[in-house]
């Protein structure tokens, strides 16, 4: 029995250890933001994410098998949006206040999704890089207390 118990033991430690991330790409994320802090690793059958905090934001980062970059999100209150962005909600939106921004970045650029709110409205926009507004979602407000 007591076979059995250390052989299962050692296999699942085999097989943990094989999914983790190596070495080479812990320390590669190391470099690419040293200021990382909560950092959890997770693996896929696609490649590894790694979520964690980063100067007071929420950011995912995703490798494949090889250790590569695909892509990385970052969840921010938009104060950080560049000033193109922001020209760009002020000439289309006018008086909004900004509630929250996805950034996702790839090999192919950076696409903002920027949830934001006028007086009567929400609004879900997505930009590219360059302020280009490349799609628009509007919902109505509705008062709950009437």
């Amino acid at each position: 029995m007591k076979k059995i118990i250390v052989c299962a033991t050692v296999l699942c430690m085999s097989f943990s250890s094989m999914a983790a991330p190596g070495s080479k790409l812990i320390q590669k994320f190391k470099e690419t933001f040293p200021s990382a802090e909560n950092v959890k690793w997770s693996d896929d059958k696609d490649g590894y994410y790694v979520s964690f905090h980063q100067h007071g934001n929420f950011e995912k980062v995703f490798y494949d098998t090889e250790g590569e970059f695909v892509c990385s999100w970052k969840y921010t209150d938009g104060s950080d949006l560049p000033t193109n962005i922001l020209l760009q909600l002020k000439r289309k939106f006018g008086e909004s206040t900004i509630n929250g921004v996805t950034e996702l970045t790839r090999d192919d650029g950076t696409i903002y999704e920027i949830k934001l709110s006028t007086k009567d409205k929400w609004y879900s926009v997505q930009t590219t890089a360059d302020g280009s507004i490349s799609g628009i979602k509007k919902f109505k407000k509705v008062n709950v207390n009437e």
